[in-house]
Formats: C-alpha cells, structure tokens, sequence
C-alpha cells in the first residue's frame, strides 16, 4: 500500500465533506508532491481509503482523458504511467521547471476558455485570470510555493508587468500586459 502523509491525511479529513472529486485530486496533486507529474492512482486511493472519500472510480475513469491540453468539465488528465492530474500535460510541460509566475499565468490565460466550478473562477479575457487559480497552479504544478508566487505577483503588479481588476471577492484577476 501507498504511504499517505498524516499532514495531508488531517487537511484532507478537515474539507473532505466540501471536496468535489476535481478539488480531492488537486488538493492531493498540489500537497504530496513526489516524483514525476501529477499523482498516482493507487496514491488517490490511499488517500481516499484513509479519509474514507467515497470516490466512484466509474466516475473518475469518466472524467479522464489523454489530451494533451486542457479541456473544460472539470477533467482529470492521463500523464501515462498511471498517473492523473488536475491539469493537462501540456502545462507541464511548458511551465513545471519554469519556476516563473508568469508563465503560469500566460498558460492559463492563453488556455482556458470556461469557469471551472463557479463564476469566481473564470478566466476572460477582459479580465484576466483569478488569482487563486494561478496560486493553485503555481503550487500543482510549477512547484512554487504560495509565498514566493504572492511575492512575485506583487513584483509583477509594482513592475506594471500585469493588471489587476479588482473583484466584489477578495482576490482580484491577473492579466498579463
């Protein structure tokens, strides 16, 4: 068997109720990094098993697919090697090693088209894309820890390197100049 994190096991445990399948494989992705991209299935079912998340594996195997680049629903993507992700391979790809905030937002600008979940997290062109959105990117898949991404945000705002429109939530859309 997998060995879970009892770190990850308790965050878990505390939203497990609250979390969608696509917010479980995120949260999981984005918490216990190991090696390679995006996360082993038998890892998911161990963190499953151990906050007992009543996961549909039907249901899952629905959700996946092997494109390469993002698609809207709230899809779960097949890097091969039995291993999913939240996110498609091709951002991987083009922003894992990057280490580079910007890249995470010009990958998500250029590519997504339709809100994932609520209106809060959609992505226009008008307006950019939600802070949050690239926070949970920059940790998943960029590897860049929540800190150090607020910080570079905040040198690309004072750089006038993006835009920001504020919202009636509390974080604001981010939109490359």
């Amino acid at each position: 068997m997998t060995d879970v994190r009892e770190e990850v096991v308790e965050e878990l445990d505390s939203h497990s109720e609250t979390l969608t399948l696509h917010e479980f494989v995120q949260f999981v992705e984005a918490h216990h990094r190991d090696e390679g991209r995006g996360v082993g299935r038998d890892l998911l079912a161990a963190y499953a098993d151990a906050v007992y998340f009543d996961v549909d594996l039907d249901v899952m195997d629905e959700r996946v697919t092997d494109s390469e680049e993002w698609e809207e629903g709230e899809r779960l993507y097949d890097l091969g090697d039995g291993r999913l992700s939240a996110y498609p391979a091709d951002w991987h790809e083009s922003i894992s090693d990057s280490g580079d905030i910007r890249d995470v937002i010009a990958v998500i600008q250029r590519e997504v088209t339709e809100a994932e979940g609520d209106q809060r997290e959609a992505v226009t062109e008008e307006r950019g894309v939600p802070q949050p959105k690239v926070l949970r990117v920059a940790q998943t898949v960029a590897g860049i820890d929540n800190e150090t991404a607020r910080q570079r945000i905040k040198e690309l705002r004072e750089n006038d390197e993006i835009e920001e429109f504020a919202s009636q939530h509390r974080d604001p859309t981010l939109r490359l100049r």
